[in-house]
């Protein structure tokens, strides 16, 4: 594990499971507080953080489906080519099941800048043909986040009430806050073509997941063949400012003395 440090702000990527960001937070007084649901293993499963996505598009031409690349490929080891105290790039050069039916190259950066942490994402086609696949991220927050959030410019307030219910937006406009407890607010910003957002809780776990994707099908454009495709994403982690108190004037503000 790798940890990011810029200020009181923390963030611990994990490039042995998948490139993950496995805690993001800040540390005080009191301990650290994170903001993401921190990376566990349950059941030998992973479960929270956040992750860098690649998935199949939800309609495949019969003739392409032998194109698609593996889902899982991002879940291998990534290894560390870049590290600074506040920021980490990591590359993968995923195993091919079938040697010459795909390829690919994927590269991901993570900054911390205090409160903000930027993530990009760059993935090339190394095959001989258009690769179908949707790019993005799964981000992972505490379950208090589902009360209240704005997906979208309409200023609508948006409120998770059961864990079968997603929220989508398609197209997305290209930002989106959260709302958690004690007026904490997570502010995600990302830039086309990362066009799709979910947002949803966990169908099991005390956890909201939070998808920002390219475009699935019919809008989708399969990767060409030795083209890269370089994907930006923020989150800005906004803690509530106490406003200071009126300063009360003295009594006496001349100074001299009372009688």
């Amino acid at each position: 594990m790798v940890e990011l440090k810029s200020g009181r702000w923390r963030a611990a990527v994990a490039a042995d499971r998948g490139g993950r960001l496995r805690w993001l937070g800040q540390s005080g007084p009191g301990g650290r507080e994170p903001w993401l649901r921190p990376l566990l293993i349950e059941r030998t499963q992973l479960v929270g953080g956040g992750a860098v996505r690649l998935a199949p598009p939800s309609v495949v031409p019969e003739e392409m489906g032998h194109l698609v690349p593996d889902p899982a490929a991002f879940d291998e080891p990534w290894r560390i080519t870049q590290q600074s105290p506040d920021a980490i790039t990591l590359m993968l050069h995923p195993r091919s099941p079938s040697p010459g039916s795909w390829g690919l190259q994927a590269s991901q950066t993570l900054r911390l800048d205090e409160h903000r942490l930027d993530w990009s994402l760059s993935v090339r086609n190394l095959s001989r043909m258009p690769m179908p696949a949707r790019l993005g991220w799964l981000l992972h927050f505490p379950d208090d986040f589902a009360d209240a959030a704005w997906l979208d410019d309409s200023l609508d307030v948006v409120k998770l009430s059961g864990r079968d219910h997603v929220e989508r937006r398609d197209p997305w406009c290209g930002i989106a806050s959260l709302s958690g407890a004690g007026g904490r607010i997570v502010l995600l910003r990302g830039e086309a073509p990362l066009d799709t957002l979910s947002f949803s809780r966990h169908a099991t776990r005390s956890s909201v997941q939070v998808g920002l994707m390219t475009p699935d099908w019919p809008r989708l454009v399969p990767l060409a063949r030795g083209e890269e495709l370089t994907l930006n994403v923020s989150i800005d982690l906004l803690v509530p400012r106490t406003p200071p108190l009126p300063r009360v004037p003295p009594d006496n503000p001349s100074g001299s003395p009372i009688l």
